[in-house]
């Protein structure tokens, strides 16, 4: 009986040919789409003729994943050589070794209950519902160095070319471009520093433009200086562990009007403060990101563009994927790489966008982590 069964089953799944015309009928796409592209106009370390392939996977994801931890790029590096960050206490001096040297993160990147995704109603077995980390069209591409006919592998990189959704995670060390606007009004400024606007001129002047909005970009920090660039022709920093507003950066205001005008004098960053507000914080307190725009749907251009993962043995100029009229490369060099940065919305490449936004009480104090199991945060 069993036999018969699979005989007949067999017999209905069998191939047929079809002709050339019935052929030309059909439409369709490819599921995974192949690239292979050429580069050799580097300078410095990334000079020379790079070859990449890439392969696109024609692919709508909506997922929950998570992990104990994502750690990549576990080599030795030493504090202060190649952009690397040392290790601060939470009074931003450096931690030493008992050899006396500058402690450093053990890999390039880390990040505790890693989770894409998260779960709603999550303390109701039964009405927990998921709300997925939305993934368009991921691609895994491979770059390689051709030097004197030798073509070797250079580095690999995971991207999407859009996703959206919830981020969570203890961030202990990120290397590479993690870039977000932090937008409020100035009334968030003046609570936190004057008692009334009598304490200082800044006071006074803050005071008069309370109900002003302003907005600034973040970047990873040197936190021991303040500093948002690595030095020495580095391309980036490493294995940071803060993020801010870096030194000789100010807020910015769209209104109009003398009191707007002089926003960005009263608000210039030094040393990890804006006008006496803590100005760098803990990569840890953002135990969730929104990656994205909250609130604008996947297909009316809330997600964001040009997020990759990479690894690299050396120097790789990647393709910038962001869209933005700006975009050639991203420089990265040996070691992993995490490129959360500026893309262009649904209005084109002058149309900046951000992957994250925080507002100002959030920037300073931190996002709570979002429920990504049922029953409990994390530790799924």
């Amino acid at each position: 009986m069993a036999f018969a069964t699979l005989a007949a089953a067999v017999q209905v799944s069998a191939l047929e040919a079809i002709s050339d015309r019935e052929m030309s009928e059909i439409n369709g796409q490819a599921f995974i789409k192949v690239d292979a592209t050429s580069y050799n106009q580097g300078t410095g370390d990334w000079a020379g003729q790079y070859e990449f392939t890439k392969v696109n996977l024609g692919l709508d994801i909506e997922t929950l994943t998570t992990a104990d931890t994502l750690k990549v790029g576990e080599f030795e590096r030493t504090a202060y050589q190649d952009g690397t960050v040392p290790v601060l206490n939470d009074d931003r001096t450096i931690i030493y070794d008992a050899n006396g040297n500058p402690v450093v993160h053990e890999a390039d990147i880390i990040i505790n209950d890693f989770a894409l995704g998260r779960v709603e109603n999550y303390r109701n077995a039964a009405e927990a519902t998921i709300d997925p980390f939305m993934i368009r069209d991921p691609y895994i591409e491979l770059a390689y160095k051709v030097e004197d006919g030798v073509r070797r592998v250079a580095g690999v990189r995971i991207g999407f070319a859009q996703a959206q959704g919830w981020l969570s995670g203890e961030i202990v060390s990120l290397t590479g471009r993690f870039q977000g606007e932090i937008r409020g009004l100035v009334a968030t400024v003046y609570e936190q520093n004057c008692n009334s606007w009598l304490d200082s001129f800044n006071c006074l002047e803050l005071s008069l433009a309370q109900s002003t909005e302003i907005y600034t970009q973040i970047d990873l920090l040197d936190a021991s200086n303040g500093s948002g660039t690595a030095g020495n022709g580095e391309a980036y920093l490493k294995r940071a562990s803060w993020a801010g507003v870096p030194n000789g950066r100010s807020f910015e205001s769209d209104d109009s009007g003398l009191i707007a005008s002089l926003i960005p004098t009263l608000t210039v960053a030094d040393d990890c403060e804006v006008t006496g507000t803590p100005a760098c914080f803990r990569t840890t307190i953002y135990q969730s990101i929104y990656v994205g725009q909250e609130g604008v749907g996947f297909e009316e251009g809330g997600a964001a563009s040009g997020a990759f993962l990479s690894l690299q043995t050396e120097a790789v100029p990647w393709e910038d994927l962001s869209g933005l009229d700006s975009a050639d490369r991203v420089l990265t060099e040996r070691g992993a790489y995490l490129n959360m940065s500026q893309y262009a919305g649904p209005g084109g490449g002058e149309d900046v966008r951000y992957p994250l936004y925080l507002d100002l009480y959030t920037a300073t104090n931190g996002q709570e982590r979002v429920a990504t199991c049922v029953g409990q945060l994390k530790g799924c």
